[in-house]
């Protein structure tokens, strides 16, 4: 839900939940927190009986854990329109957990530091640079980022931009020339990336009304990781998409954390039967975390 406070004081609902949603709000509405929560509970009470919902708990493992994770983000989403530092202040802690997944050192106050101040006490150019791109790609999905391959090519680029390999070589601009093995696992040839891409951007698109947003975000992270389209920083560019999804429909971004990064991996090779459930629970258990960690506080 977004609130947008209109001239009359009125306030104005948005959705992106198949349709706009119409809740009544009085109109000397002053957003406190019992009016928050009825509202809240007016869109919970929406969401749960939509067809793309409940075929998403037939699929989990715990049903329940659904049911708490909307009934908070529904408040949550809520309550932070009041206070949107939190939104603001989000990419410092997804680009130090992101980054520190795929093995960066950098400290969590060095990357606060890179994103709010510009300063650069800390020394390793590389890994400077890393944070610096990740937030223009954080900047690129929250505005110009359309769901097409050039503007997967391009989240890319921006987050390899000026990036030395171990080879000394820079990063290449393009999909994968060679073939990837991860984990054991054959990816998408070389060949079938520019296909395989468009497939998945397509199947994306024609189920944002049919899928839960949150079914929809994991389902398109788990194939793009199949297809594996460059030679490295896959990962990284998974989780920014995963975020733009979420974000594309209201819910709150989140966080895949270093803690759990072997849970993560292992609950993806999981999925390569196409038993899904494991690898729904820890993502949404990681977006559970999320909720607990960075925005409850």
């Amino acid at each position: 839900m977004y609130l947008e406070k209109k001239w009359n004081n009125n306030y104005l609902i948005k959705k992106v939940l198949n349709k706009k949603i119409s809740v009544n709000i009085w109109t000397n509405f002053s957003a406190n927190n019992e009016e928050l929560q009825e509202l809240s509970f007016k869109e919970f009470e929406y969401i749960k009986n939509l067809d793309s919902y409940l075929n998403f708990k037939d699929e989990l493992f715990n049903k329940d854990l659904l049911d708490n994770i909307y009934k908070d983000t529904v408040f949550l989403s809520n309550t932070i329109i009041q206070n949107d530092s939190k939104y603001i202040d989000f990419p410092i802690k997804f680009i130090y957990e992101s980054n520190k997944t795929e093995g960066s050192k950098i400290p969590f106050e060095s990357v606060q530091e890179i994103i709010k101040q510009k300063k650069y006490t800390y020394k390793v150019k590389n890994e400077i640079l890393e944070v610096e791109n990740s937030i223009k790609v954080w900047d690129f999905i929250n505005n110009d980022f359309l769901f097409n391959e050039a503007n997967i090519k391009k989240l890319y680029h921006i987050l390899t931009n000026w990036l030395i390999q171990e080879n000394w070589n820079k990063y290449p601009r393009w999909f994968k020339k060679v073939p990837i093995v991860v984990n054991n696992n054959t990816t998408s040839s070389p060949e079938n990336v520019s296909f395989e891409i468009k497939n998945l951007i397509s199947d994306y698109k024609n189920n944002i009304k049919l899928k839960n947003p949150l079914k929809l975000a994991f389902d398109f992270h788990l194939k793009y990781e199949q297809i594996h389209p460059f030679e490295n920083w896959n990962w990284r560019t998974w989780r920014f998409l995963l975020n733009k999804i979420l974000l594309s429909n209201w819910l709150l971004p989140m966080i895949v954390f270093e803690s759990n990064r072997q849970a993560y991996f292992n609950s993806i090779d999981s999925a390569k039967s196409w038993d899904k459930k494991k690898y729904y629970k820890f993502m949404l258990e990681q977006y559970r975390k999320t909720l607990d960690e960075y925005w409850k506080k």
